[in-house]
């Protein structure tokens, strides 16, 4: 079967409120999925935090679970706060949504303050080395002290070239990480919650839809149902970052000969076959 243009492929394009639910149902699952994990690691750490009675922490302690949880609200920050225009997230699909009309209600003020503190967190924890090394050189000369400045000057440091390692950190660093942590927690479950609502206010407004079986009798809420699968080299999902990695690489067509190019299929001898 032929395929079509490589670009056709590029992007999900919402032609109607379906399309609409399509992406944001999507975004919510991902939420929710980090969330939980970045609640879980929270815990941890205030366990830590409450059982540590030094004036410092282990620094392989603080950065287990630090990079957990940084790792976890980067995922939820992409998925909520991220002006990418490649990917969709919850910041720029909203004012889309309101654009086209599948949204009437106006975005609370109160949210829309969060998004935008979390798309500044989000730049801010993507830092790139070129302003980390303008931001070291500007600190230098600005801790050089008042009666030193006419005299001092900045000589960069080439050899030997330095590898900071930090081996302990000091407890109040933890504790900050702890209020970080429980701040993200309440901002990140009002997003979701926003998100939820007007999953509901696209999905009330489709004329044709399916009514739910609950256990309270046919409902048109909509239902977050939780499945538990394997995950597998030769599964549904497999093919999906399979074929995703071809879109971006602008190397898929859609025809069912570039598919089975780039679908991996694993059998039981565990050798690969297209």
């Amino acid at each position: 079967m032929s395929g079509g243009t490589k670009q056709q492929f590029k992007q999900f394009k919402i032609d109607n409120v379906q399309d609409a639910c399509v992406v944001l149902g999507r975004l919510i699952a991902g939420v929710v999925i980090n969330l939980e994990k970045y609640k879980e690691y929270s815990l941890e750490a205030t366990a830590l935090l409450e059982n540590t009675n030094e004036e410092y922490i282990n620094a392989k302690q603080y950065d287990d679970i630090s990079d957990k949880l940084l790792y976890r609200q980067h995922q939820i920050l992409k998925l909520t706060a991220d002006h990418q225009s490649s990917s969709f997230s919850y910041i720029d699909l909203r004012k889309m949504m309101e654009k086209k009309g599948f949204l009437k209600s106006v975005l609370p003020q109160e949210i829309l303050i969060i998004l935008n503190e979390l798309l500044d967190v989000r730049n801010c924890t993507f830092h790139n080395q070129q302003s980390m090394l303008v931001a070291a050189k500007e600190a230098a000369e600005k801790n050089i002290p008042d009666e030193l400045k006419k005299f001092a000057k900045i000589t960069p440091q080439i050899n030997p070239v330095i590898i900071s390692k930090v081996c302990k950190y000091e407890l109040v660093m933890f504790a900050s990480l702890v209020d970080h942590t429980e701040k993200r927690i309440e901002q990140f479950e009002k997003i979701l919650s926003s998100m939820k609502a007007d999953y509901q206010e696209m999905y009330d407004s489709i004329e044709e839809k399916a009514y739910i079986m609950t256990e309270n009798g046919f409902s048109s809420d909509v239902q977050y149902i939780e499945i538990y699968r394997t995950s597998g080299l030769s599964d549904y999902n497999s093919d999906i970052a399979q074929i995703s990695m071809a879109i971006q690489k602008s190397k898929y067509d859609g025809s069912d000969e570039n598919y089975r190019e780039w679908v991996v299929r694993f059998n039981e001898d565990n050798t690969t076959s297209n």
